[in-house]
């Protein structure tokens, strides 16, 4: 199946939950005191992350300079503008420290787009 439909069935299902008692919502503030750096990276029960993420547009549609774009941890990954507003299956393999741009073809494979180094801040490399 397409993620990008995929996608959109989840998204469907997602926005159908039920309102959160106050007592259960937690703001930044409550953790504050909390230690959420994570130092290590060989504790990580995974060596990648997967994620999907859309392509958007930067600069005017129709122009020279424009192009898409995904962001990930503040960091603009620049891609093809054929794919603004398509999903990309986005993998970061953190003993590699890369991260891979994939795109989904008609027949379901994957087809790799872009690969650059990728370093996560705050994590100590071993």
């Amino acid at each position: 199946m397409d993620f990008n439909v995929a996608y959109e069935k989840y998204s469907r299902l997602i926005s159908n939950n039920p309102e959160l008692n106050a007592e259960d919502v937690k703001y930044m503030e409550d953790l504050k005191d909390m230690d959420l750096e994570n130092m290590h990276v060989k504790y990580f029960k995974a060596d990648k992350i997967y994620f999907l993420r859309i392509v958007r547009r930067k600069n005017d549609k129709g122009s020279d300079e424009e192009y898409g774009f995904i962001d990930i941890l503040k960091h603009e990954i620049k891609l093809p503008k054929d794919l603004i507003n398509l999903f990309v299956f986005c993998i970061i393999d953190i003993k590699l420290k890369q991260l891979k741009i994939n795109i989904e073809l008609d027949d379901g494979s994957l087809k790799e787009i872009k690969s650059v180094a990728f370093i996560i801040k705050n994590v100590i490399y071993n």
